[in-house]
């Protein structure tokens, strides 16, 4: 049933040996690709003479459509190789692929050719581990100038051989438990189904405990959420694993229970392991079950939380987890590996009536309530948001791709304004808020709006951002676990349907706010939008900040705010320096003490250690970045450092650019990645005119030892947030927002009276009578 060496090799037409030979002189002639054709005689004396040829494009025009077009400028060749030890007989085909830029710039790329593993057939996952072998995150590192073919197909062979071992011991497990079958096929006439006994609630699945102690040391089974469909309920088994090898113990210890191996379809499993840099998974649905599709509640585990129930998958409406009408989903990714986190409902008009309706019925009794009563849940609320923050964290940066660290940072500012609005709680009637929120603060974007929200009364309806939804949703799972009451928060994710849900979020007339964080020209629609029913409105737009250094700034301490105020979170931020003013005495010095900091960052993931910059949310991101670069570079300035993207991926080097003209695109519009711009100026006026130059004004920075000049251009800059000698400004005690385009209104510090109405009761007619 397994390939043999000798069969195998039987494929390879010794008519090619000579063929590559002439091949390979012939790259030693040019000497841009001497490197090449002596790797390729390095791999035929490693495997072999006759395991190395070159590559033909298939024959047929089937084989055509699933293997890659010859060009003129790159490099194809393929190798066979043989598994490791005991399975030296099976061989694998690989097709690898060389870029005309290959090795000073470009990686090679590597493709699996055979259809069969022995006598498995490769799976789609097999195919795309293989072929993101070079992708840093993911597989081999690859640096500049630097052959690696050999290194990417011992990889390659290793990835192989664990795959192939698990099919083997699933086939083993398969063949054991059809022995067992017939064995007991005499003895056992009626085999109970499984009984309402596996059903678990919401609330038991918050504890999660040990299923059974009888698989090997180390591998616990937990219950997960069940999955049911119109016939019948699928209880859903989660198990930690450190490697694939471990799958078939886990397959073979359910099989062992004769109520599951009895069911029609015993299994659906999948799951998900990292083992050292290369990530190993599979989905086994076999598509006959309703429950085939949502194989993802059992992947809540996978996220690596210390409490997996916090992952949910889907909307949250008046109390309940439900999916949409639909049916459609919205595939969440995380941006540093590419790699699908799961998925949750692209919900459409019906659900957000829906949610608006339960939030309108929910309000009469939670604006009632009183102050003590809302301080009580919202600091419940903070309390489990702090017990969480390790979790929270670590969804934050498998969602977003900010390093833990800033993950971290986002949810102890997330729970602040929890427990700030707590104290603010007042005894006011609002109505119902839309909470409608950007990407690059999954968590505290929310909080800095809800907490006020419940605290003054209000129930409300969030729309989270289709890139980080999961958030969202587990800061209601807590809320419920706070005590809030269904209906006072609701949870409706969308993606295609966004338009619509908009419109509905701020015209429907029970909606009585609407708050949002996002881009400008979002916030215009939505405003014009909130102004059919003159809604009351809080708009946190846009920004382009300037940060300004002038002659007597403490260069040290200017340099350190720079790098915290421009490169957080990768750039990613809404009050991130967008142009630097830099003061011609000062200007060579403090250019080159950023560059020097800005080489020592490292960009990866987020979990990784030692990582201190992610990447950006997605590539067009990273298509926004490379564009203000090639402009700015366009019209005079100089790369200092970086410059560049990583191919395939949403990674930007950390990039410094100095002499960047006043009329660079970078100066009208706000970049949102990590790209600091360096502009000189001579003197004070002619500097707040090219900071005031724009038609945003949301945060604006400036270092000066001067106390007079402090106290000048904080009046003058035209921003609503000034950080003078400081680069960071956020918290939760301030007066949050922007002027001109940049919003209207304040949140956080005295945000709560932007969920409130102020109202006039004057009394007449009243007489005070003597006794």
């Amino acid at each position: 049933m397994f390939s043999s060496s000798s069969s195998s090799q039987s494929s390879t037409n010794e008519d090619d040996v000579p063929e590559l030979a002439d091949f390979v002189q012939k790259l030693f002639k040019n000497p841009e690709q001497e490197a090449v054709a002596s790797e390729i005689e390095v791999l035929q004396s490693i495997y072999g003479e006759n395991a190395v040829k070159l590559w033909r494009p298939p024959r047929t025009q089937q084989d055509r459509k699933s293997n890659y077009k010859q060009t003129d400028n790159t490099i194809r060749y393929e190798v066979e190789l043989s598994l490791l030890s005991p399975h030296e007989d099976v061989t694998v085909r690989i097709l690898v692929s060389l870029p005309v830029a290959y090795p000073v710039s470009s990686p090679p790329q590597l493709q699996l050719l055979s259809r069969y593993v022995g006598a498995f057939g490769a799976d789609s996952g097999l195919f795309g581990c293989i072929l993101r072998t070079f992708i840093s995150v993911d597989g081999v590192e690859w640096t500049p100038d630097t052959v690696c073919v050999f290194d990417g197909l011992q990889s390659v062979v290793e990835r192989c051989n664990v795959w192939y071992e698990n099919r083997l011991s699933m086939e083993k497990a398969g063949e054991l438990q059809r022995e067992d079958a017939k064995e007991h096929s005499g003895r056992h006439t009626d085999i109970p189904p499984i009984e309402a006994e596996n059903h678990i609630s919401s609330q038991d699945a918050i504890s999660i405990e040990p299923l059974m102690n009888s698989l090997p040391e180390g591998l616990e089974l937990f219950m997960a959420e069940p999955i049911t469909d119109r016939k019948s309920v699928f209880v859903g088994r989660a198990c930690r694993i450190s490697h694939p090898s471990e799958v078939p113990l886990v397959l073979s210890h359910l099989m062992a229970d004769r109520r599951i191996s009895r069911a029609a379809h015993p299994i659906i499993n999948a799951w998900r392991c990292p083992v050292g840099s290369v990530l190993h998974q599979d989905n086994d649905d076999d598509g006959e079950t309703a429950a085939g599709g949502r194989l993802a509640h059992l992947l809540q585990i996978l996220f690596g939380l210390k409490d997996p129930t916090l992952v949910k998958f889907q909307g949250f409406i008046d109390g309940k987890w439900i999916d949409a009408k639909n049916g459609e989903k919205i595939a969440v990714t995380n941006p540093a590996t590419n790699e699908e986190l799961g998925t949750v409902p692209d919900m459409g008009l019906a659900e957000t009536k829906e949610a608006i309706e339960a939030a309108s019925r929910a309000f009469p009794a939670w604006s009632r309530t009183t102050t003590k009563h809302r301080h009580d849940i919202l600091m419940k609320f903070y309390m489990l948001m702090k017990e969480h923050h390790d979790d929270l964290s670590r969804l934050i940066t498998l969602e977003n791709g900010k390093p833990l660290a800033d993950g971290k940072g986002e949810m102890s500012y997330s729970a602040s304004f929890i427990e700030w609005f707590a104290e603010e709680a007042v005894r006011i009637y609002g109505g119902v808020v839309s909470i409608l929120t950007p990407w690059n603060f999954p968590s505290a974007m929310i909080t800095r709006k809800l907490g006020a929200a419940l605290a003054a009364g209000c129930t409300a309806v969030i729309k989270p951002p289709p890139e980080t939804p999961f958030s969202a949703l587990a800061l209601a799972e807590l809320a419920t676990r706070a005590g809030v009451p269904d209906g006072v928060i609701n949870v409706v994710p969308t993606f295609k349907n966004v338009i619509e849900v908009g419109k509905e979020m701020c015209e429907n007339k029970v909606v009585r706010k609407v708050t949002f964080t996002g881009s400008t020209p979002v916030a215009k629609l939505l405003y014009g939008m909130a102004a059919s029913t003159l809604k009351k409105v809080s708009i946190e737009a846009g920004g382009n900040a300037p940060f300004i250094v002038f002659d007597d700034a403490n260069l040290h301490e200017a340099v350190d705010a720079a790098i915290l105020c421009k490169f957080r979170s990768s750039g990613q931020t809404c009050v991130c320096a967008n142009r630097i003013f830099v003061h011609s005495s000062v200007y060579a010095e403090f250019a080159s003490r950023l560059a020097e900091k800005v080489s020592q960052f490292k960009i990866g993931n987020g979990l990784e250690e030692g990582t201190t910059h992610g990447p950006l949310i997605h590539a067009r991101a990273v298509e926004k970045v490379t564009r203000h670069v090639e402009d700015a570079v366009a019209k005079g300035a100089q790369i200092l450092i970086g410059g560049k993207s990583i191919p395939n991926t949403s990674f930007f080097e950390p990039t410094v650019l100095s002499d960047v003209p006043p009329d660079a695109q970078i100066h009208k519009e706000e970049t949102f990645g990590p790209l600091a711009s360096l502009t000189k100026f001579e003197t004070e006026d002619e500097v707040v005119k090219l900071a005031n130059s724009t038609d945003v004004g949301l945060a604006g920075y400036f270092f000066s030892r001067d106390v007079g000049r402090v106290w000048r251009v904080a009046e003058r800059l035209e921003v609503g947030m000034v950080g003078a000698n400081t680069g960071f400004i956020s918290q939760a005690t301030i007066p949050f927002g922007g002027v001109k385009e940049s919003g209207i209104g304040r949140e956080g510090g005295h945000g709560i009276e932007e969920y409130m109405y102020k109202k006039l009761i004057a009394f007449g007619g009243l007489s005070l009578q003597e006794k």
